[in-house]
């Protein structure tokens, strides 16, 4: 993707932030990990600072598709020349940063619970991740394994900002055994992965992506232990889960409000959202954290209710175009075709046949 995509720093066809909200079903990645990209940008003039304006107008709950973020990432490179702009974002990773996994993890009794809090909490910060503990002999490691491909810089990220958020760990014990695995091979220059991980060394080409230590550290009380803190904490931890669990809560209720808004005319969001009680703006943000926009909602319970009305038999065509909102049969028709590749007539007969059998005449 060429820097020209980026001259707003924003993926193409996006006008604002918005832009950036994810697809139903994506994997997502938590607004708060661009905090540190927000931070490193104004080192950079060559990137455009409505690149960190779209940033800031992004809330902490939003959830964002990995897609788009590696797609930001490959052009804020592009922009800059520099391939190591995921480890410089990495060591701008401050405290709390993480939200409720940070603090789960730095106030957990040993470095094996902190290690199984991060593990349990992670999705809080993103989907395409998973934290996988293993001990083999003398060893424990602490496994990288993701559901996405991850390009250099974002792995780099990654480890770089679990290494800076994993400190109570390392200075627990750990950090005297500890390397750092990366299954991408050495580039030319290591100066800023020695940098990152300084003191760890860092092995290139590896089997996966993590951390390996010393088994004995796992028992280690954490430097930072607060077990009442860390019942707390844990606690509203599960609740955030429970919410990402419930993910589209609001998305169900909107799409009711469509359907009850839909019959005689095409239901408006200024509408829609004084029904709801909110604004236009505030029923929109909503939306977009559970992965959707009001357009492509109303789209989307309008194609479903037409393949239902249709394949019913029914209604006829002129009422189930008024049911859902069209004013002229013909918009109704267009538009069917669109969803389906055919139009109602045809969708129909098709339907029926399938249905009772044999060619309908």
């Amino acid at each position: 993707m060429g820097s020209a995509a980026y001259s707003q720093g924003l993926p193409p066809g996006s006008a604002n932030a918005e832009g950036l909200i994810t697809e139903l079903g994506e994997p997502c990645y938590s607004a708060r990990l661009l905090r540190p990209f927000a931070r490193l940008q104004r080192f950079y003039p060559a990137i455009p600072p409505e690149w960190g304006a779209a940033l800031e107008a992004l809330e902490l709950e939003d959830r964002l598709p990995v897609r788009i973020l590696h797609q930001l990432l490959e052009g804020a490179i592009e922009l800059t020349g520099d391939r190591d702009y995921g480890l410089k974002a990495a060591r701008e990773w401050w405290p709390g940063d993480g939200g409720a996994l940070d603090h789960a993890l730095t106030s957990a009794p040993t470095v094996r619970a902190a290690i199984d809090a991060a593990a349990r909490y992670m999705r809080l910060l993103t989907d395409s991740l998973e934290l996988r503990l293993e001990t083999v002999g003398p060893e424990a490691f602490l496994r990288h394994e993701h559901s996405v491909a991850m390009p250099r810089a974002a792995q780099d990220f990654e480890s770089g900002a679990i290494y800076r958020a994993f400190h109570c760990v390392w200075a627990s014990g750990a950090r005297a055994s500890a390397r750092v695995l990366m299954t991408h091979f050495a580039p030319p220059d290591i100066t800023e992965y020695a940098r990152t991980f300084d003191p760890l060394p860092v092995e290139f080409g590896a089997p996966f992506s993590g951390f390996a230590f010393d088994a004995a550290c796992l028992d280690a009380r954490v430097v930072s232990a607060d077990p009442g803190l860390h019942q707390v904490v844990c606690h509203h931890a599960d609740l955030k889960l429970n919410e990402l669990s419930c993910a589209h809560y609001f998305t169900k209720k909107v799409r009711s409000a469509l359907v009850a808004e839909l019959d005689g005319g095409t239901p408006s969001i200024t509408r829609v959202a004084s029904h709801m009680r909110m604004s236009p703006r505030t029923l929109e943000r909503k939306l977009g954290r559970e992965g959707t926009k009001f357009s492509a909602l109303l789209e989307e319970v309008r194609r479903e209710l037409a393949i239902r009305y249709v394949s019913s038999q029914r209604l006829e065509l002129t009422e189930i175009a008024y049911l859902l909102g069209f004013s002229q049969t013909g918009g109704f028709h267009r538009a069917f075709k669109r969803w389906t590749g055919e139009t109602p007539l045809s969708f129909r007969r098709a339907s029926r046949q399938a249905r009772f059998g044999g060619p309908q005449r």
